[in-house]
């Protein structure tokens, strides 16, 4: 079983984290685990939703996990951005070569680490790094251990691509009658 981390912080991007964290357990391959960075479990989304995460920041062992996603959502991405703990966790899995999987205005906070230097990375527009290798017409861009999607439109390719780099292209896809509807025979 594979285990990863999503990361909310008040201001993240509610489908963005919601989808992703569906198309994941679906594959049933996967635990996710929603870690608070906030004072309270209960976070605020940016359009106002309040979700209520798994556990706190201080309650994880970094080395447990294989992942970690990081939402969007500007303000969310502003208050992932300021906190050291999660920017040291960004850079210690991406040296030991673990998933970074980043959305909308979240690739923003790698590009801040100058950890997109000569990556392949796309992002939700204005939030492009002077780094790296933007890819403006992709909505899902993989590059090795770093995921990247443009914006909220592409939550469940985002997280397609997650659970097929994590776990394998059979597990997505026996979570994929359930997500499009599919009659199994």
């Amino acid at each position: 079983m594979k285990k990863g981390i999503l990361f909310l912080a008040d201001g993240f991007e509610a489908t963005e984290a919601i989808a992703t964290t569906d198309v994941l357990l679906r594959t049933h391959q996967i635990e996710l685990q929603l870690v608070s960075i906030q004072p309270s479990k209960e976070v605020t989304a940016s359009n106002g939703l309040v979700v209520k995460a798994d556990c706190f920041l201080k309650d994880i062992k970094p080395e447990d996990y294989d992942f970690l996603i990081l939402p969007g959502g500007k303000k969310g991405v502003e208050n992932l951005s300021d906190n050291e703990i999660v920017l040291l966790l960004v850079k210690k899995y991406l040296r030991q070569g673990k998933g970074i999987y980043a959305i909308c205005a979240a690739p923003s906070i790698l590009g801040k680490l100058h950890l997109l230097n000569g990556r392949n990375y796309t992002c939700f527009p204005g939030f492009e790094c002077e780094e790296g290798h933007y890819q403006e017409k992709e909505g899902v861009v993989i590059d090795e251990n770093l995921i990247t999607a443009r914006s909220m439109a592409f939550s469940i390719p985002f997280g397609e691509a997650i659970a097929e780099k994590e776990v394998g292209k059979e597990a997505l896809e026996s979570a994929k009658p359930g997500m499009y509807g599919l009659r199994v025979d």
